[in-house]
């Protein structure tokens, strides 16, 4: 009897931890392959593959050829695991740590130094990026986003902060239908001409890099600041119009008739404007705000990239035209109102 009861223990005890074993592998499973992580923009690098894809109007649209394909998904921009962020190692041994997170070098190391050529109010204050940015923005949050771009994705909000502003006559007119950067950026490096040929061929960026031009987009219900970058692809030509996130704000805004009838609104508005020209072998620009308007015909000069010279192509195609991450152009009724005199 003694024997037959000690069977029956053993043999259920197997069960059990047959059971347990089960489901505690079911579980670890689970974890992970539900670790919301995994699903992020910092994981996937969804961002780059989407913008430059077919789908969502990109460069594949001119070349054919996918992100991966023209060598633009780079290693350096996924963060698979959590060592690339909250790694320390201290006497030799390792472990995690959010302070090393939050550290500036953390984010550099792969975003580059976007404080760096227009120093921004909040940098020079001593603040962080993670002074504004949440870890819901850093880790995602269980839903596997195209890009950063999409509207709301960002927890970043001035209001945050700023809970109150002066009520000045720029506030007060423009209300919640202008984004705070808008007026409260320096200008951001704007890239024309990206060689696609050289960047298949070599590896390498090849473009022009123009400064002193700030574009205005829609972007979730406001007018906002964009940016520009155009491509050329064996004598294919392309337009980019996105939202830019400059990290160069600045306490003072600008200046009404920087927007308002301005000689670059009299000049769209008179369809003789210029952006860039070809003069003395190198590529010139305007300075100011520059409206996006829809339906316009932006006349780039666009170029070739031969034995390290940039030549210019005679009587290139016209570009395809693509307003990317989710942003719009002005409307023909907002461009009135810039018409308008301050």
């Amino acid at each position: 009897m003694k024997k037959i009861v000690t069977v029956i223990l053993l043999a259920s005890l197997t069960i059990m931890m047959t059971s347990y074993s089960f489901f505690f592998a079911k579980d670890e499973k689970a974890a992970k392959t539900e670790n919301f992580y995994q699903k992020s923009l910092h994981a996937t690098n969804r961002g780059i593959e989407f913008i430059y894809s077919k789908e969502g109007g990109g460069l594949e649209k001119l070349t054919g050829k996918t992100a991966r394909e023209v060598g633009c998904l780079k290693s350096k921009c996924h963060a698979t695991t959590c060592d690339v962020c909250h790694l320390v190692e201290t006497d030799g041994k390792k472990s995690y740590s959010t302070d090393t997170s939050r550290l500036h070098n953390s984010c550099i190391k792969c975003h580059g130094d976007l404080a760096k050529d227009n120093p921004d109010v909040h940098f020079m204050k001593g603040m962080k990026c993670m002074n504004c940015h949440t870890s819901k923005e850093i880790h995602g949050d269980g839903t596997q986003h195209n890009t950063y771009l999409e509207p709301g994705y960002f927890d970043v909000k001035c209001e945050k902060c700023h809970k109150s502003i002066e009520k000045t006559k720029s506030h007060t007119v423009h209300g919640n239908k202008l984004d705070c950067r808008t007026c409260h950026s320096d200008e951001t490096e704007t890239c024309l001409n990206c060689h696609v040929d050289t960047r298949i061929k070599t590896g390498k960026d090849v473009q022009i890099p123009l400064n002193n031009m700030t574009f205005l987009i829609n972007h979730d219900g406001k007018v906002t600041l964009g940016n520009m970058l155009s491509y050329v692809y064996r004598n294919k030509t392309m337009i980019t119009f996105a939202k830019s996130y400059s990290h160069s704000i600045k306490k003072q805004g600008r200046k009404c008739k920087e927007c308002h009838n301005s000689k670059i609104i009299q000049a769209i508005s008179a369809n003789n404007f210029k952006m860039v020209w070809w003069q003395n072998d190198s590529l010139k620009n305007v300075n100011g705000v520059i409206p996006v308007l829809e339906g316009y015909d932006w006349n780039l000069v666009y170029l070739n990239y031969e034995n390290g010279k940039w030549i210019p192509i005679k009587n290139a195609i016209n570009p395809l035209l693509n307003y990317s991450g989710y942003c719009s152009p002005i409307t023909r009724a907002q461009f009135e109102k810039l018409r308008q005199s301050p």
